[in-house]
């Protein structure tokens, strides 16, 4: 009996919950920032290589991510790169004051709820989920610093030249 009890505590605990390499991917659904009646599915991009990215106007470190992303973005989108970015900030009227001095041409959806940030179990900001076209995390990045920057380009690379 301590065992079953033992089993269920870890399978409820934040660890079991983690994504992380190796993990399938959440599928969640989030609204839209710029139609928050029109819903994404994570599902949807199964096929694509991934960049699940979780951001907010008050962070710092996303001041710089954001170019670096929607560059990516612009240099392999038509390769099959897609990129979701999930913000996290109370209200969209922030978000959109973030995005005038930083815009970005990628998907852009909001979190409001926590489901997303709650499922993926993010423990820092910004934190970024690279899937595989079958939607398999191959990696995963907290923060945001220029080595970063160079790993996940050489990380999506990789990826766009595997098999689907």
């Amino acid at each position: 009996m301590r065992g079953l009890v033992a089993a269920v505590m870890l399978a409820l605990s934040p660890v079991a919950a983690s994504v992380e390499a190796g993990a399938g991917a959440p599928n969640v659904a989030l609204a839209s920032l710029e139609d928050p009646g029109a819903v994404v599915r994570l599902s949807r991009f199964r096929g694509s290589v991934v960049y699940v990215d979780f951001w907010a106007s008050w962070c710092v470190p996303c001041r710089t991510s954001m170019p670096v992303l929607d560059e990516l973005y612009a240099q392999h989108g038509g390769l099959g790169l897609a990129v979701i970015g999930v913000n996290k900030d109370t209200s969209a009227r922030d978000a959109h004051r973030f995005l005038e001095k930083v815009p970005v041409h990628f998907m852009l959806v909001t979190d409001a709820d926590d489901a997303a940030a709650r499922a993926f179990d993010v423990k820092a900001m910004p934190s970024g989920y690279l899937l595989d076209r079958k939607g398999v995390v191959r990696r995963v990045h907290r923060g945001f610093t220029a080595e970063t920057a160079g790993e996940l380009r050489r990380e999506v690379e990789a990826l766009l030249k595997e098999p689907g």
